[in-house]
């Protein structure tokens, strides 16, 4: 039986950026992971929706009915979800975030006559388009709260980086984290000794079953080496919602959790 690939859009707002986020499915034939016809037009025409400079984020999820062993399912579950990615990122530009996973027959969500429909890869592709802005200010200034905590700290000694935020459930900071990853590159350079460890957190769920955390604290990591720091003065972990700050019982205490950290290596 031939299923039909659907889309649905919905659009975002919220202060400083829009949100387009797009949800779809596409179904395969018993056994198979190589893309139908149907499905590759619909995805062209999803593609023709993105612009060259969107911050892009793609989730890709592939699953499989209950026929066949465990082991079966889950390999071709992923290379279904593989086929969906191989096809996407070749017909558009590389997206900003990733995620590829393989549920094989754990998560089924059809029934009945429609059965047939868990050989699916669901897709969740978010365009972020942000408020066109012109910032004009000096950040190298001679003594930063950050350079401030480096002068008087010790080793192990760590430090949240305030205003630290991220676009929601990704790892791509917001326009107004800039001054603070430039403040913590200025410091990192006038200090050649000083080694740190990023670290990531989260708020809010239990369980980080994207290792959310640690792509957000992997995001400073890979913008302090592009700008020249080197690599072997840095680490990066993520720890999830293991160590709150507050119960989060509001917006502020969450955002206190939902944080990047540096911890002092060696100075």
């Amino acid at each position: 039986m031939k299923y039909i690939f659907i889309f649905l859009f919905l659009s975002i707002n919220y202060p400083g950026f829009t949100q387009q986020k797009y949800f779809g499915e596409v179904y395969f034939d018993s056994g198979k992971d190589v893309l139908s016809k149907a499905s590759t037009n619909t995805l062209d025409s999803l593609i023709k929706k993105i612009l060259p400079d969107n911050k892009l984020i793609i989730s890709i999820s592939g699953h499989c009915d209950s026929i066949g062993n465990e082991k079966y399912n889950y390999t071709l579950s992923l290379k279904r979800a593989h086929s969906v990615e191989a096809y996407l990122i070749k017909k558009s530009d590389k997206p900003d975030s990733l995620l590829v996973r393989g549920f094989g027959k754990t998560k089924p969500k059809y029934s009945a006559n429609e059965w047939g429909k868990n050989r699916r890869v669901e897709i969740a592709i978010t365009i972020i388009l942000p408020e066109k802005k012109v910032v004009v200010e000096k950040i190298d200034t001679p003594k930063t709260v950050i350079a401030n905590f480096i002068d008087t700290a010790k080793v192990g000694d760590k430090i949240a980086l305030e205003n630290i935020t991220f676009y929601g459930g990704t790892p791509i900071p917001m326009p107004e984290s800039d001054k603070t990853l430039k403040e913590l590159y200025t410091t990192l350079k006038n200090n050649s000794a000083l080694e740190i460890s990023i670290e990531g957190h989260i708020c809010c769920y239990k369980i980080d079953y994207d290792n959310l955390s640690e792509q957000r604290a992997q995001t400073v990591y890979q913008y302090l080496v592009n700008k020249g720091i080197n690599k072997n003065r840095l680490s990066y972990k993520g720890f999830g919602h293991t160590q709150p700050l507050t119960l989060e019982r509001d917006e502020s205490e969450r955002q206190m959790n939902r944080r990047v950290e540096i911890r002092i290596v060696k100075k």
